[in-house]
């Protein structure tokens, strides 16, 4: 089972060892790449999936396979450090939640807005700069489509659905979106 604290405390340490944002992608892009390398390849996976493999043994068998990569250094010492206190198991997770915990550290509010219908590129600049004043602070909204929504829109920021208590203003933020584009545009 996930260890939902281990995955936070780990991609919150990550998030705040990469104060530079090209640092922060780069970074990004070597744990992706490493681990559709890994498992990529069948028998390394297996292999490093094994639970009896002696953390010494994965830890050469990684130190191979990162000495032949171009990696950022923080990167390789960030997976040389998951291999040492066997976590490896937990990087798909640390991927998926950094984007988020990096943006949330330097005080950007990142939310998952979800519609029945793609949002105009007007639409989602006037459903972020409302969320920006509800928030009173930066927003970054990943947007996706949701054809089995009802009422065409929601919103979530972490776990936090933007909820019944925000009724009104989400009534508020549809009926901003939901305005008529002009023709012709």
């Amino acid at each position: 089972p996930m260890n939902p604290l281990l995955i936070k405390r780990y991609t919150e340490g990550l998030a705040g060892a990469l104060p530079e944002e090209n640092e922060y992608r780069a970074v990004s892009k070597d744990l992706e790449d490493f681990l559709s390398l890994v498992t990529g390849h069948e028998r390394l996976f297996a292999l490093l999936s094994r639970p009896f493999l002696r953390p010494t043994k994965k830890a050469a068998i990684i130190k191979d396979i990162l000495a032949q990569v171009h990696f950022q250094d923080k990167s390789k010492r960030f997976l040389l450090l998951l291999v040492r206190q066997r976590r490896l198991d937990l990087l798909p997770e640390i991927i998926r939640n950094l984007p988020a915990k990096w943006k949330e550290l330097r005080g950007i509010r990142t939310f998952e807005v979800r519609s029945v219908v793609p949002l105009s590129e007007r639409q989602k600049n006037r459903l972020e700069a409302e969320l920006a004043r509800l928030e009173q602070a930066p927003v970054s909204c990943s947007y996706g489509l949701d054809p089995a929504l009802i009422g065409g829109l929601f919103i979530r920021k972490g776990n936090r659905v933007y909820d019944a208590s925000l009724r009104g203003e989400l009534q508020r933020l549809k009926n901003i979106i939901g305005e008529r584009e002009p023709h012709g545009h």
